[in-house]
């Protein structure tokens, strides 16, 4: 059962439990499904695993997305007579070299570190928002859509810092060369890092990833809601489309993937430059003249590298990879949020009635 299903049980009425008393539910519409007229919520752990699971599911669908995205963002224009000069023609021609230097294993460069960033995101991720969401809810000072955009942004927030880490690992396995490799393997890697870099290294760019991935998250999550509930809401009254056609059906079946689509394109393209930096700071170290071919230059923290590239690089170059960014955010997203709603109403399925 899709969201489609779930957006509907606002007219629906809740079954009462044995004290009399009806059962809380989220009116988020990504938190609650409807099943024989009762509103039904995942618990937090619930939550979580229906995360886990879309994460990893997910990744199987972006990872040469990815790898194209980082190249591109690692990569960096020079001036020349006022003129930027790029490094490459853009995303076709960053596949094809990809392809020609390394072969189809390039685009899997760092898969098995983003398999373990994506489950362990996905599940720290839905179980904050869970929470922060009914928190929220039960104080009752805030809106609906205040509460998913502070659930949105503080989930972003505390997923990301607590797999960062993995997200590093991810950034430098892919800035290595298959020929040239700096790090062989993820133990390999956590030891090196720790005794080169100290503990500081596995959080290098941090900081703008937390002022990235807060808004990110926060207007990925609104997004979602007002377009949910949009979609319902037009669904019910405007003519054509409040019928019950196979073609409307169907509709409703992948409306979780295309809403949850629409809802990363409109984040990330407000929030790509912090995205860049970001990626450009986690290659920092003593390591930096082997990774990307030697090309990012040495920056000193977030506000140094901004500057830097602004100067040097034209405004432009904070947006490099954004093409395939959206490409694979659009599905990435598309995914998550369809095989969380699937997952979900499968968990409520299975899980018997109170």
């Amino acid at each position: 059962m899709s969201l489609s299903a779930t957006t509907k049980t606002t007219t629906a009425t809740t079954t009462p439990t044995t004290d009399g008393k009806a059962p809380e539910a989220s009116d988020n519409v990504l938190l609650r499904t409807a099943r024989a007229n009762s509103v039904r919520k995942l618990t937090s752990y619930e939550s979580a695993f229906c995360g886990a699971t879309a994460g990893v599911v997910s990744r199987a669908f972006v990872s040469p997305f990815d790898v194209v995205k980082i190249t591109l963002q690692l990569e960096t224009r020079q001036r020349s007579y006022g003129i930027l000069r790029p490094s490459s023609d853009g995303m076709i021609a960053c596949a094809s070299r990809i392809l020609r230097k390394e072969g189809v294993r390039g685009f899997f460069k760092g898969n098995l570190s983003a398999e373990y960033l994506y489950l362990t995101y996905g599940a720290v991720q839905f179980l904050t928002f869970d929470t922060i969401e009914g928190m929220l809810r039960r104080v009752g000072v805030l809106p609906k859509r205040a509460r998913s955009f502070i659930g949105g942004a503080l989930a972003g927030a505390v997923a990301t810092s607590a797999t960062y880490p993995l997200d590093l690992l991810r950034t430098r396995f892919i800035a290595q060369e298959t020929s040239n490799r700096v790090h062989t393997s993820i133990v390999g890697a956590l030891v090196q890092i720790r005794a080169e870099e100290g503990l500081r290294g596995f959080y290098r760019g941090l900081w703008p990833a937390c002022l990235q991935i807060m808004p990110y998250m926060g207007i990925v999550f609104t997004s979602y809601d007002v377009l949910a509930s949009g979609y319902t809401w037009m669904r019910r009254h405007c003519g054509v489309l409040a019928s019950d056609s196979p073609v409307l059906r169907g509709l409703d079946a992948v409306q979780d993937a295309v809403i949850g689509g629409g809802a990363a394109v409109i984040g990330k393209s407000c929030v790509y430059p912090l995205d860049l930096v970001r990626k450009r700071l986690q290659v920092q170290g003593p390591q930096l003249p082997n990774f990307a071919h030697g090309a990012v230059p040495k920056y000193s923290g977030m506000a140094n590298a901004l500057a830097y590239i602004v100067r040097n690089e034209g405004v432009l170059a904070l947006f490099r990879g954004l093409t395939p960014a959206l490409i694979k955010a659009a599905p990435a997203s598309a995914a998550v949020f369809y095989i969380y709603g699937y997952t979900r109403d499968l968990v409520l399925t299975v899980r018997p009635h109170s």
